[in-house]
């Protein structure tokens, strides 16, 4: 079984541990994740390393993470247009020490074995559609991992034709 979905029955069994030892510190910790923003698990972030990639830390474990369905100008080996800009967006909506909620899509690691996933800032934010609607990522998705795509597609083609971001600086 995937790691990433291995970490839901670890949180289960050790809540139930914690219940049957008569202790009540992991039950609560695990609470926090588990229903922490809109019911998601959730992860503080430890580093922002471009737009579209950043450190969470989950479960004291700290995940390579690709947020899903966008794409950012890359930083390196030379930065791209746009691509200083998109990396102070994501830190500006996922700052480094806050809690963030993530969930998975169908496909959870990706063939450089980072995590993908959707993340949500604790005011419900969706970061990886902000990115998209203001203007600092575009549309990118992979088979199997759909279930967001019409939203960032259409968040997409409203920056676009609005000349946000990268649509008006780059192209």
């Amino acid at each position: 079984m995937p790691r990433a979905r291995l970490r839901p029955l670890l949180g289960m069994l050790a809540a139930a541990l914690t219940i049957g030892l008569g202790g009540c510190a992991l039950l609560t910790e695990f609470d926090q994740r588990s229903n922490g923003i809109d019911g998601r698990p959730t992860g503080v972030v430890a580093s922002i390393t471009d737009g579209d990639t950043l450190r969470l830390v989950v479960d004291g474990e700290e995940l390579r993470v690709r947020l899903i369905g966008i794409d950012t100008p890359e930083l390196r080996p030379t930065p791209e247009c746009f691509a200083d800009e998109a990396t102070d967006a994501l830190a500006r909506l996922a700052p480094v020490g806050t809690l963030i909620g993530y969930e998975y899509d169908e496909d959870p690691q990706d063939r450089f074995e980072r995590e993908l996933m959707y993340l949500f800032a604790a005011d419900g934010t969706f970061i990886n559609l902000a990115l998209v609607e203001e203007g600092y990522a575009r549309e990118l998705h992979y088979a199997p991992n759909f279930r967001y795509r019409d939203e960032i597609l259409a968040a997409e083609a409203a920056a676009q034709a609005g000349g946000l971001g990268l649509w008006g600086a780059c192209l």
